[in-house]
């Protein structure tokens, strides 16, 4: 029987289908138990691996899923097993980790239950698996295209990169529209100053009035980040990120995380309980592009969209995006923004930011006592540097040469290292870049986004591990218009060209790996498996590496990985 996947409902794609879905089906489970995954191979000409976000692996380090990193791709035709404990409990994805696949749909939902209670309840809910869509996306072509620019072909013109609010660039990867579980509609342009789309049919989920609901926001999106709130429901109770419960404050001050609506970035997960007390009907579920559109001429509107239905409601009533949406927002009447990549709206949008480091871990068995005390610290710059025409994608100057067979199994195969006569603080090297770290050390690692390189979004993930979030540092901005001004005095990057490969604490008293830094999150810090970096700033997290194998640590846009 032939199936009709609707996407956004504007012309043909070729999409991968997992058990004939697209996106796969979500996996569900309780926590610690033992998972066994048969993927089998079924691609006419590509290989495959799969690798499951989220889980830590503890003790199984193949089933990370990462090709030539922890396992040799599944060629066509071929069966793999994956085996590891499920843990940590919350939401997590399962993703392809290989070419442009995840974009092609090979992702789907993995939540693990808890095994004790949280304050958080209910548990059970709902699944909103994100995804940017672009209509004219194509594998072998999709990395140039970042590299040399997207075109119109109706105007033979260069489509422009788009920008954040503050001024930040998003990739030549052109978004058209987004889904959620697969559905989404184009919006076609302007009518009467109302967005018109094309009326694809959209995902559903059904709600009574006078009950909580749990929503597990998960972003499988190759590049852009997303503003998500919901129609006529100020209040979004943010509950966990990456699986971690969160809240406001610690011990007798501690608080719901109250918000109207958060940003989520490729690779994270944002659980929120959304109080079902409004009169029936339809709402909209809105995951917006944090673009700046207002420019665009003819205008663009890019948004995932699912419809919340009150039990009892007309399936034929259909909700349309309110183009005064944002006129609850007041002085009187601020909406918060949670997890912000940048410190400021536009003074007029009345949206003040509440960045991700100002939550607290709201996890019962929280370990951070243990990073307390840092034993080493690291800088890794995520950036574009290098001079006009060649500025690849790297961290510290080092863009990433895959290896040709897996480097937990094949270490001494490996013919790519990074020589120290190629790369350096004033140069770009091509190689396998890797980092040795020693057993049970407490690790602080200072994530930037700085030199002349910086500039793009980096939402930073680490594999078999989960990291505590200390401390999040920006540069300055202009706080009437939201627009970046200059980055960070807080680092010094070293070299003459500026590329910021090699970077120490500007104040000298912060160089050792304790707590003389103002501002960091020391009684507990939130938990967390992917973290975006600001423009001009920093990021500063801490683990224990506890976890033997080899971890790839990447950012989460696969252009730029």
């Amino acid at each position: 029987m032939s199936k009709v996947l609707t996407a956004d409902g504007y012309g043909s794609r070729l999409v991968i289908a997992l058990n004939g879905k697209f996106p796969g089906p979500t996996i569900e489970a309780y926590e610690d138990q033992t998972m066994i995954i048969h993927v089998r191979n079924l691609m006419h000409t590509d290989s495959t691996t799969i690798h499951w976000h989220g889980m830590h692996q503890k003790g199984t380090p193949g089933s990370d899923g990462v090709a030539f990193i922890s396992q040799t791709p599944i060629l066509p035709g071929q069966t793999f097993t994956y085996r590891f404990s499920a843990q940590p409990h919350g939401s997590s994805f399962y993703h392809a980790h290989i070419g442009d696949q995840r974009s092609m749909g090979l992702y789907g939902g993995l939540i693990i239950y808890p095994r004790y209670k949280f304050f958080s309840q209910p548990q059970v809910g709902f699944t909103v698996l994100l995804q940017d869509w672009n209509h004219d996306d194509e594998p072998e072509t999709l990395y140039q295209r970042m590299i040399n620019g997207v075109y119109d072909l109706s105007k033979f013109t260069l489509i422009e990169p788009t920008q954040s609010i503050d001024g930040a660039n998003f990739s030549r990867f052109h978004i058209h529209s987004a889904l959620i579980n697969g559905k989404g509609r184009f919006y076609t342009g302007r009518l009467n100053n109302i967005f018109a789309h094309n009326g694809a049919p959209l995902e559903t989920f059904e709600v009574e009035y006078g009950k909580s609901y749990r929503f597990r926001v998960i972003s499988a999106s190759t590049l852009y980040p997303f503003r998500v709130y919901v129609q006529g429901h100020r209040d979004l109770n943010i509950r966990a990120s990456d699986g971690f419960e969160i809240a406001r404050g610690t011990g007798i001050n501690i608080s719901d995380l109250i918000v109207e609506s958060f940003i989520i970035h490729p690779g994270e997960r944002y659980d929120f309980t959304l109080n079902a007390n409004q009169n029936g009907g339809t709402y909209l579920l809105v995951a917006e592009s944090i673009e700046d559109l207002s420019k665009k001429s003819p205008p663009e509107y890019h948004a995932a969209e699912a419809i919340i239905r009150y039990k009892g409601t007309s399936s034929s009533t259909y909700p349309n995006k309110d183009s005064s949406v944002q006129s609850h927002c007041t002085s009187s009447t601020p909406c918060v923004t949670f997890n912000c990549p940048y410190l400021y709206y536009p003074t007029n949008n009345y949206r003040p930011c509440l960045t991700f480091d100002k939550a607290n871990s709201n996890e019962s068995l929280s370990k951070f006592k243990e990073i307390q005390n840092a034993d080493e610290t690291l800088f890794f710059n995520f950036a574009f540097p290098g001079e006009p025409r060649y500025t690849p994608g790297s961290v510290n100057g080092h863009q990433f040469i895959s290896p040709t067979s897996p480097i937990l199994t094949n270490e001494k195969d490996l013919t790519t290292n990074c020589r120290n006569s190629d790369c350096g603080e004033d140069k770009i090297c091509n190689c396998t870049y890797s980092v040795e770290l020693s057993s049970n050390r407490v690790y602080q690692f200072v994530l930037t986004n700085l030199g002349n390189g910086r500039g793009w979004s980096h939402p930073i993930h680490l594999h078999g591990h989960y990291f505590y979030v200390m401390k999040m540092g920006f540069g300055s901005y202009n706080q009437a218009s939201g627009k970046f001004l200059t980055s960070t005095t807080d680092i010094e990057c070293i070299g003459s060209r500026n590329y910021c490969n090699s970077a120490r604490w500007a104040n000298i008293t912060w160089k050792n790996a304790g707590n003389s830094i103002p501002g960091l999150r020391l009684d507990y810090p939130p938990e967390k498996d992917t973290i975006i970096i600001p423009t001009g700033g920093y990021v500063i997290i801490r683990f224990k590496a506890n976890n033997p194998g080899a971890w790839f640590f990447h950012c989460h846009i696969d252009l730029h990985n």
